[in-house]
Parts: structure tokens; C-alpha cells; sequence
């Protein structure tokens, strides 16, 4: 037998022939020598002395030994002391079969180290040589050993488990695994249930509802999924369970079947459902025990209400007495502000009343003696043109003429009495601008609201107070820059406006008295968009920021005088508060004019000061009222009102 003889023959001691030089002289192997060495698996050849007689690199670089050394050792020698029998008995058939044969065993590596070699082999009974192709399965054995200690770790925990019942379903539901604790739960053993359709475990209302099948779609969904319910025992009964049914899926992502994990609730439930029924039991303990409680404590609390009336009513004597004194201090100090705002209000309307006389009564002479200036310096030319005919056709007058028109300075006379003419006729123009500012100022004939034109009442309120603009006695005069936007008519109360104007003006003119640098006083005007008005700014009837009624004209009044501190900004629109020395003002310009704005207009009146750094009262009021229509835009200025006006 060939395994005899090679065991045998193994332990004569025997010249080592040289295959390798063999084939070297050889030539029909020489073609073969190269695929010979780029092979990937061990190649060798047998004698049927045990020895190996030819290998591959693939050899040395698998098990690490050098070639000198796989050649001098029987391949035996090479096998693990376990496997040396069975590779023997496979040997020993190569002698009854043509086919080579195909089996495994563990090499020696020349770390001391084994490898797993998947072996085929076949015989040469005319070159008596077995070759054989090996290849190194180490790595895929591991594997396989790893997975079979897997799969019988969990084999053994599944079955181990007593409390849960764990099963595997394939695709349709049918049981195709079953553990222990799923026969002791649900009482059936794995010979009755694998097979079975896993909706049997549920109550007939339960599987008219479609609940099975919607546990395995949502779990092949979503994978994985987790309910509480009831379920059937074996023989009928029902209890609780916690189920968890998880989707299992290959490597492609095929449905392979269902895990399912089921819990034994029924304890908990019960415990639960005893719980909630002592909870119910002690509300309606507590319940009773309140009200008895509270209908005792009813009476306390009625006593003590008493006793609290009784306190509560000295009290409100003491702070009624307290809050009518209060009161009388308010309604003494209103009286007082009141009746100073009345004599004010009264002043300034006795005041508006005598301008409006005066400008009416001024305004018929100045247009008389206007319009009959053209007349007279038109005749007067006429009497010149004439006497200068006279001076051509005659020119030698009698002594008494010429006594006369030495006497008179003829020509002198005759040069000067157009400018006479004119200068007459500007200062009748300005008398008649100076009545204009006076009506447009008073403002007596326009006590209801309607809409004017803010410019008009600025301009004729700086063209009264010109006479505090010019330059005095070592101060400069006070410039005043108006620089208006596109306003347009506003709807307000003009005669008030125009008093508020001339408050501000007067204050920021006196603020300025005492400044000795260059004096400037800065009007502008603008037209905002904006909600925050209050009440006065309908707000109900406003759908956009930028709708006609949500618009609000701003007139800004600034200088560049000493500024003031924010105590006293603070109580600036405060009635009687004033800084002025005593006899140049009561204090109340500048609460009025707060009142106008805020009162009348609804609008804003507010102050930014800093000492040093000048003040800015800014005025915004709303331009249209509820339910009115937008007014046309007005105008701008003329350009000599929108330059800087240096009034001297």
C-alpha cells in the first residue's frame, strides 16, 4: 500500500535526489517552470517514499520554512500529530481512484504556528509521484469555527431563557423556531406550533382588526415593532404581553423572516390596575376628608373675615383720608395750572384778536397808498417829461425860474424822485409782508381743523421774530436755515400750530441771547412712515406701514447753543418749570405747546439735549385724521426759503 510504503520508507536514510535540477535538464518542463511559480497556492509534488521532491515559492512564503528544509523532512512530518492518520487514510486512495481527492488538515508553519490547507491531489503511477495543489483556509475555517460558537451561544441563550418567549417566523408569519420559555408561556409545545401561523396567539377581535398582519408590516417598514396587548394561551385564557418583533434581512436586503421577543406582563397589568383602583379609593378618602375640613374650616374663616372687615375698613378710612388729601393737593395744583393756562389761552387769543385788527385796519392804508404809488410815480414822470420839454423849447427861462430851480436843485430832484418812488414802493411791500405774517400768525379766522400749509406758518413766524434775529450790540446775529422736504397739506389746527412754532422759536432764541460764537438756528421738515402714534393714528383702519393714513409730517427745530442737562430736560413741557430769570416768563410756553401736540393733534412733542452740545425739539404729527381723504403735496418753497437766511 502506498501509505505503508511512504511511513516505511520514511525512516531509511537515503540520498536526497534533486528534482529541481531534474527538470532543469528537462526541457519540456521548462515552459511550465514559470506558471509554476506565480501560483497563489502551495504546488508540490510526492514521492511515494514520503518526500517531497518539487515545491513552488508559494510554499516557503505560506508556512515560512526554506525549501532545503521542505525537502529534507517527510511531508508527514509536516502534518499536525492529529491529522496524520486521516491525511494517510485519504492517501491510500489514490491508488483505487483516478480522480484526485479533495480534504483538510493543519500544517506546521516554522513559528511553531498551524494553518488550515484545503488539499487536492492526484497520482502518477507511471512517474510514481503524487502532486498536490494546497491552499491556505486558515482565515475562512476561523470564521466558520467563530460562527458555529456563535450560533450555538445563542442556540444555548435562547434556550436558557425561561421568562420570554422567543421565536423566529418566516416571511408569512408561520413559526419556524420555538424556545422553551415560548412553551411554557403559551402552552404549546414545538411539535404543535412550528408551522402554525403566529395569529392563532390572538384574540378573535384582534385578528378581525387585522392586527397580526399590521405587527409584521410595520416591523418589515420600519424594522422593528413594539406593542402591549392581550394574547391566548393554549387552552384559552388570556394574559398580558410585551412584544417586540424585529424584521431579519440578508445580505441584499431580503426579507428572510421575523424575530419575535414576548414579555409576560399580566403581574405588572394586574399590580397596575390594583394601584390605580387604592389611588381611586384614597382620592375619594381624601375627598370626603376635605370636605369636612373645609366646611369646619368655613366657620374659622368667617370669623376671621370678620376681624379682617373690621381691619380692612380702619384702613380704607385712614387711606381714603390719606387719598382726599392727595386729591385736593392735585386738584389745587390743576386749578392753579389750569387757571394759568386759561389766562394764558386768553392772552394769546385777545393777543390774535388785536394782530387780526391791527393787520385788517394796517393791511386797507398800506394797499391804498401801494396801489396808488404806481399812479403817482407814473404822473410824476409825466410833469418831468413835460418840464424837460419845457427846459428844450425854452431855454431861456425868466430870472424868477431860474432863482426857482436853483432853489430847488432842479436836477438833483428830478434824479432823486424815482428813487424816491421806489423806495417808497418796496417799504410799502413790506408793510404789506409784515400784515400777511401778522394774519398768518393770528390765525383768527381758522379755529376749526383743516388743512394749510405748515411752511406758511413757519415762515411767517420767523418773519416775526426777525427783529430778536439781527445783530445786536456785541453778539452776532442768528442765522436760520430752513430746509423743508416735500410736505404735503397738513390737517391741524393752524392758530395753535403757529402758537407752538413761536414758543419753540422764542426758547431757542433765548437759549441763544448768551452764546457768542456763530448763532444758528437749523428748521427742517420731512414726512415719516410709522405706527407708533397711539390711538390718534387709527390704528384700526391702517393695513400697511406705508398706506396715506399711517403718515406723519416732522418739523425739527435744533441750535447750536449751550445745551442743558437731563434734570431739566426732563421737566421741560412740566407747567411753571422755567430756567428764565424772574419777569421773562411763567413757565407755561412750553407746556401749552406739549398740550397742542399731544392733546389737539395727537402727535409727539420731544426734546435731545446735552449740554454743549445744543437742543433739538422735534414736533410729529399725524398729516390725515380718521376717515379723511390725502390732501395734495404742496409745493416746496420758494429757493430763497430753502437757503440759509442771514438776517441782520
Amino acid at each position: 500500500m502506498v501509505g505503508k510504503k511512504m511511513v516505511t520508507e520514511a525512516k531509511a536514510t537515503r540520498k536526497i535526489e534533486a528534482p529541481v535540477e531534474k527538470a532543469k535538464q528537462n526541457s519540456q518542463y521548462g515552459a511550465l517552470e514559470k506558471f509554476f511559480a506565480l501560483s497563489l497556492d502551495m504546488l508540490f509534488s510526492v514521492g511515494l517514499d514520503g518526500y517531497i521532491k518539487q515545491l513552488n515559492p508559494m510554499c516557503e512564503k505560506t508556512l515560512f520554512f526554506t525549501t532545503q528544509e521542505f525537502l529534507s523532512l517527510p511531508l508527514l512530518e509536516f502534518l499536525h500529530p492529529q491529522d496524520r492518520e486521516s491525511t494517510v487514510a485519504q492517501l491510500q486512495k489514490l491508488g483505487n481512484v483516478i480522480d484526485t481527492i479533495s480534504f483538510d488538515n493543519r500544517c506546521l508553519c516554522k513559528d511553531g504556528s498551524y494553518k488550515w490547507l484545503l488539499w487536492n491531489a492526484t497520482i502518477s503511477q507511471e512517474e510514481q509521484l503524487i502532486y498536490v495543489v494546497a491552499r491556505d483556509i486558515t482565515a475562512s475555517k476561523q470564521e466558520k469555527e467563530a460562527l458555529q460558537e456563535s450560533e450555538e451561544r445563542y442556540r444555548l441563550l435562547v434556550e436558557s431563557v425561561k421568562d420570554y418567549a422567543i421565536y423566529m417566523l418566516d416571511p408569512y408569519g408561520c413559526v419556524i423556531s420555538w424556545n422553551p420559555g415560548a412553551q411554557r408561556m403559551k402552552q404549546y409545545r414545538a411539535n404543535e406550533i412550528i408551522g402554525q401561523n403566529f395569529s392563532c396567539f390572538y384574540p378573535s377581535e384582534e385578528i378581525q382588526r387585522g392586527k397580526p398582519e399590521e405587527e409584521l408590516r410595520v416591523a418589515a417598514t420600519e424594522g422593528r415593532f413594539e406593542d402591549e396587548g392581550l394574547r391566548l394561551r393554549k387552552d384559552g385564557s388570556r394574559f398580558w404581553v410585551n412584544a417586540i418583533v424585529t424584521a431579519l434581512r440578508d445580505k441584499d436586503g431580503q426579507l428572510r423572516g421575523f424575530a419575535k421577543v414576548t414579555r409576560d406582563i399580566t403581574d405588572r397589568k394586574l399590580a397596575q390596575e390594583a394601584l390605580q383602583k387604592a389611588h381611586d379609593e384614597l382620592e375619594k378618602r381624601v375627598q370626603e376628608r376635605t370636605a369636612e375640613l373645609t366646611e369646619s374650616n368655613a366657620l374659622l374663616i368667617e370669623e376671621i373675615g370678620v376681624r379682617k372687615r373690621t381691619e380692612t375698613a380702619l384702613r380704607q378710612s385712614k387711606a381714603r383720608l390719606k387719598d382726599q388729601t392727595k386729591q385736593l393737593e392735585e386738584t389745587l395744583h390743576e386749578l392753579n395750572s389750569t387757571q394759568a393756562q386759561l389766562i394764558q389761552n386768553e392772552k394769546m387769543s385777545s393777543l390774535g384778536q388785536l394782530v387780526a385788527g391791527i393787520a385788517h385796519e394796517i393791511n386797507n392804508p398800506v394797499s391804498f397808498i401801494y396801489c396808488n404809488l404806481d399812479h403817482a410815480s407814473r404822473y410824476v414822470q409825466d410833469l418831468l417829461h413835460l418840464l424837460r420839454l419845457y427846459q428844450q423849447n425854452y431855454p431861456q427861462s425868466p430870472p424868477e425860474i431860474e432863482e426857482a430851480i436853483e432853489a430847488i436843485d432842479l436836477d438833483f430832484l428830478m434824479e432823486d424822485i424815482a428813487k424816491l418812488f421806489s423806495s417808497m414802493k418796496l417799504g410799502s411791500k413790506r408793510i404789506q409782508q409784515i400784515v400777511l405774517s401778522l394774519r398768518n400768525f393770528a390765525r383768527h379766522d381758522e379755529s376749526e381743523m383743516k388743512f394749510v400749509n405748515i411752511h406758511e406758518g413757519i415762515d411767517s413766524t420767523v418773519s416775526l421774530l426777525q427783529n430778536r434775529l439781527k445783530t445786536t450790540d456785541g453778539h452776532p446775529g442768528i442765522q436760520v436755515i430752513q430746509a423743508y422736504g416735500d410736505l404735503p397739506l397738513i390737517e391741524c389746527y393752524p392758530g395753535l400750530l403757529n402758537q407752538v412754532f413761536m414758543n419753540l422759536l422764542t426758547n431757542t432764541i433765548d437759549a441763544l441771547e448768551l452764546h457768542l460764537d456763530t448763532r444758528t438756528i437749523a428748521i427742517s421738515t420731512e414726512v415719516r412712515h410709522g405706527t407708533d402714534m397711539g390711538d390718534r393714528a387709527c390704528q384700526s383702519t391702517i393695513n400697511s406701514e406705508r398706506s396715506p393714513m399711517n403718515q406723519f409730517a416732522v418739523i425739527r427745530i435744533a441750535d447750536n447753543g449751550p445745551g442743558m442737562t437731563e434734570e431739566v430736560r426732563r421737566k421741560l413741557f412740566d407747567p411753571f418749570f422755567t430756567t428764565k430769570s424772574v419777569g421773562r416768563g411763567m413757565g407755561l410756553g412750553l407746556s401749552i405747546s406739549y398740550q397742542i401736540v399731544v392733546e389737539k393733534h395727537g402727535g409727539k412733542l420731544t426734546c435731545i439735549s446735552e449740554p454743549g452740545k445744543g437742543a433739538e425739539f422735534s414736533i410729529e404729527i399725524p398729516i390725515y385724521q380718521c376717515d379723511r381723504q390725502p390732501a395734495k403735496l404742496q409745493s416746496k418753497p420758494e429757493p430763497s426759503t430753502q437757503q440759509k437766511l442771514a438776517l441782520s
